[in-house]
């Protein structure tokens, strides 16, 4: 579920409870809660009431910054004492440049206004942009095709077709594959260079299984199903910035059932 996706589901739905838990519906932070979970599949896990996720520890998709920094797309406000009733409250920036929260602009319920409430503390930014669903097409991530390249140089590749093969070049797209923490090792070079080119040379045996679970999947083959391996094994077959998402696990069990899952 990207950023629309998600506007467009909470706004049917009226009125929202936690995710998996279903606790507190209607409340500012179950919106939220859920926009975690089914934008960017992080699993339900109690942070406090609204004014408490200044200082509270967030979840690893979403990085801090201060009231003064331009909102985009995306952003979550978070707002203090002075809202709720001492307890705060939370919203969203929607897809369209609105303000979409939960008991704010309507009492217990979704709703959306075209400026914020005045005076949040601070803006939680999600660091997959990706997951958000901004680029309609994937020839606007500008993501070079490297499929006639033969070598093993990701920088001789990247010359190949007139991209800036510069560390800086190489780190900011490393960002755009999902290969985290980018330093230049040949291991991760070897991974942009494989995502680029569209091939890793050797795939899991198809899985026997009529399940929806890939983490059930990987274990019927007796692969390691931990996120951190799926998230290996995602970023080998293009699915960028990976987070768990029911639409990335769905990628990746239908290219497995087909024995086309790269390894």
């Amino acid at each position: 579920m990207n950023l629309k996706e998600f506007g467009d589901w909470a706004l049917v739905q009226k009125s929202v409870a936690n995710p998996e838990v279903n606790t507190y519906k209607g409340q500012c932070v179950s919106l939220i809660q859920q926009y975690l979970y089914r934008v960017f599949g992080v699993p339900y896990k109690p942070r406090g009431n609204a004014k408490d996720w200044e200082r509270n520890p967030l979840p690893d998709v979403l990085e801090k910054f201060s009231a003064t920094t331009k909102l985009q797309v995306g952003d979550i406000l978070v707002y203090g004492s002075n809202y709720g009733g001492g307890y705060g409250h939370i919203s969203l920036v929607d897809i369209n440049f609105k303000f979409l929260d939960q008991n704010g602009v309507k009492k217990l319920e979704v709703g959306y206004q075209n400026q914020p409430f005045p005076d949040y503390v601070c803006v939680l930014r999600p660091k997959n942009q990706l997951a958000l669903g901004l680029n309609k097409n994937p020839e606007e991530t500008n993501l070079p095709n490297l499929s006639s390249y033969n070598g093993t140089s990701i920088v001789d590749a990247l010359n190949s077709v007139g991209y800036n093969s510069s560390y800086a070049s190489r780190k900011e797209l490393a960002g755009k594959l999902g290969i985290e923490g980018y330093t230049g090792t040949a291991e991760q070079n070897t991974q942009m260079l494989n995502l680029l080119r569209g091939t890793t040379g050797s795939y899991y045996q198809a899985a026997n299984y009529s399940g929806t679970s890939i983490v059930e999947a990987l274990n019927t083959i007796g692969v390691d199903s931990s996120y951190s391996n799926r998230k290996k094994i995602a970023i080998l077959n293009g699915i960028g910035n990976y987070t768990g998402t029911a639409n990335q696990n769905t990628k990746m069990l239908n290219l497995l059932k087909q024995g086309k899952l790269k390894k």
